[in-house]
């Protein structure tokens, strides 16, 4: 059996397991048992639960962005896309249950790294998904130049997790703290 099979059985088995008992709950024994592999291969595939948890966390993160693409493609301006296509992506995370129960529930520290500072794979995804729209209006002159995608990308993960976090705000909270922050942080414009 290969090493990213193993990873595969490994992560479906724990998503199992967190469904079944909570992510809080779920030990790395329940996981090892639920794969029906040892622990010490469950270690060579994960070197720890953070891993793990980023290796799941990742995978949602793909799922959800590929339903995204053609909706946030489909708005007519920049700002349409930023906002409401920011608003359907966090949509998207918050009724990802498991997603949500990880990142509320989950007390690692490596959850926080996730969000706030991603990984290249997520990142990779993210820009799959909004690359197109950040060349297109670079080509219009609508973003700022001095921002490369990687920036720009930088800057959506930010706001996007800070956002996903406060859950005391509502869907048109969350829009008018795009309009007022993230649109003006990208095209160095003031909001209307």
């Amino acid at each position: 059996m290969t090493r990213k099979t193993n990873k595969q059985r490994i992560a479906d088995a724990a998503i199992a397991c967190f469904n079944q008992f909570g992510p809080q709950r779920t030990s790395m024994s329940d996981i090892a048992e639920q794969a029906g592999v040892s622990r010490i291969t469950l270690y060579r595939a994960f070197a720890d639960r953070p891993a793990l948890i980023e290796f799941i966390l990742s995978r949602i993160v793909q799922e959800l962005s590929q339903g995204l693409k053609e909706k946030i493609l489909a708005f007519d301006s920049l700002e349409e896309a930023l906002v409401e296509g920011s608003i359907l992506s966090l949509q998207a995370a918050r009724e990802n249950t498991l997603f949500e129960s990880i990142v509320k529930q989950d007390t690692e520290h490596s959850v926080d790294r996730f969000l706030f500072r991603s990984n290249d794979e997520v990142r990779g995804m993210m820009l799959e998904v909004w690359g197109e729209v950040f060349d297109k209006a670079r080509s219009q002159d609508q973003l700022r130049r001095d921002l490369d995608n990687a920036r720009l990308m930088d800057l959506m993960i930010s706001v996007h997790s800070l956002l996903f976090v406060r859950d005391d705000y509502s869907d048109q909270q969350r829009r008018q703290f795009l309009i007022d922050f993230l649109i003006p942080a990208m095209t160095g414009r003031a909001p209307a």
